[in-house]
């Protein structure tokens, strides 16, 4: 559900444009509003400062409780003070949560709430920016590899929302596995975003016809892949005349390949077009792509077919192609980053909540050190993980 029906997070519509701002916004403004799960009695830690702690702590590549606890107890009694921890009233020393409080606290917190934080943080963040040509925002799930149990059994699914053009994470959701897992998930991953005039990209998973019935109810369009098991639409699209469209032809040779695409596009819909049983299909479009391995010699072939609400312009073989292609930054530029830099997929944390906040705030350290201006986030990292100061000057940490 969306996160202003789930937690006490204010109803904010992300704006995929930008928001001005004159300087980094103060995390801990944001944090303020996720509701604290644990009995008043005995807290010694406030919840923000565990949050900051550990935010802090990942920004400068920590990638486990363990890791999160050895940066806070390293840290500097100035830092210490400004990220809000308890003071020991006998030694008047500063005190930072140990491991065992921060696995619990992020266990236990509530995994909507910290995203809806970090969405809103994320979109003050913004700076000011002028898109060419309409926003196109992918959306793609991950599986936590971890998060499976040895006896078999579903893991912590999320699935994300991720500007094309400059890798910014826009939004986060967990699938349910019985709730209808990563489709379901699509209409509120985006709820909280203002899709008008947006371009939606996504794989064949999330093509269904309720997504594209929300999409356009949003005032958002879509450009998606079709499964080959979809025994209705699928047979349509493949029997369409595609000899008959001339083709967009790209060739592309690096890292020991080389790769010849071509794209058709084909109006659809209509009194005097193709029919395709798919609601709001203005186009659709056959992505063929012929791969030679230089190193095995081997060659491969791949085709793929889709449907888009996109019209005129928009629509041409080359705009479609370049969003098909750009789709897969959600990959590169989240996916293997929390896979690599992070190791995610070798973490081991698996105890409630705890999977899916540490994936959300390794989306916040990603686009604190994108807005930053980084472009490998693994040289920030090391970068941020030199001086204890910079994490909070990311965050807005200032006094």
């Amino acid at each position: 559900m969306p996160a202003g029906l789930s937690c006490p997070i204010p109803d904010v519509v992300v704006g995929l444009g930008s928001v001005p701002v004159d300087e980094v916004p103060d995390l801990r403004g944001f944090l303020e509003a996720v509701p604290d799960p644990r009995d008043p009695r005995g807290v010694r830690h406030s919840l923000v400062s565990v949050l900051v702690v550990a935010a802090a702590a990942v920004a400068a590549g920590a990638r486990s409780f363990a890791a999160i606890g050895e940066w806070a107890a390293d840290a500097p009694q100035a830092l210490l003070a400004r990220l809000g921890v308890r003071v020991d009233p006998r030694g008047g020393r500063w005190v930072a949560p140990g491991e065992s409080t921060i696995r619990r606290v992020l266990s236990r917190v509530d995994g909507d709430a910290v995203d809806a934080a970090v969405s809103a943080w994320t979109a003050r963040r913004e700076p000011a920016r002028e898109p060419d040509g309409p926003v196109v925002v992918a959306v793609d799930g991950k599986s936590l590899a971890g998060t499976y149990p040895r006896e078999g059994g579903s893991g912590v699914q999320l699935v994300a929302a991720l500007r094309h053009d400059d890798g910014i994470v826009l939004a986060q959701r967990q699938a349910s596995p019985g709730g209808g897992g990563e489709p379901a998930a699509f209409a509120p991953l985006l709820d909280t975003l203002d899709l008008a005039g947006v371009v939606v990209t996504a794989d064949a998973l999330h093509t269904t016809r309720a997504n594209a019935d929300y999409l356009h109810t949003r005032g958002a369009h879509f450009v998606l892949t079709v499964k080959t098991g979809w025994s209705r639409v699928f047979p349509q699209l493949d029997t369409l005349p595609w000899h008959e469209i001339p083709a967009l032809e790209t060739l592309d040779r690096g890292h020991g390949r080389t790769e010849r695409r071509t794209i058709r596009v084909m109006p659809v819909g209509g009194h005097d077009r193709a029919v395709v049983d798919f609601p709001h299909a203005a186009h659709a479009f056959l992505v063929e792509r012929y791969t030679h391995h230089h190193a095995t010699g081997t060659r491969s072939a791949y085709a793929e077919l889709g449907v888009t609400s996109l019209t005129g312009p928009d629509a041409t073989p080359d705009r479609i192609a370049a969003h098909l292609r750009q789709h897969w930054h959600i990959e590169n530029r989240l996916h293997w980053v929390r896979d690599v830099t992070y190791t995610e997929d070798a973490s081991r944390i698996r105890t409630g909540n705890a999977p899916r906040v540490m994936a959300s705030l390794r989306n916040l350290a990603i686009n604190a050190h994108r807005h930053q201006g980084a472009t490998n986030i693994a040289k920030a990292l090391r970068h941020t993980a030199r001086n204890p100061e910079r994490p909070l000057q990311l965050f807005g940490i200032t006094a």
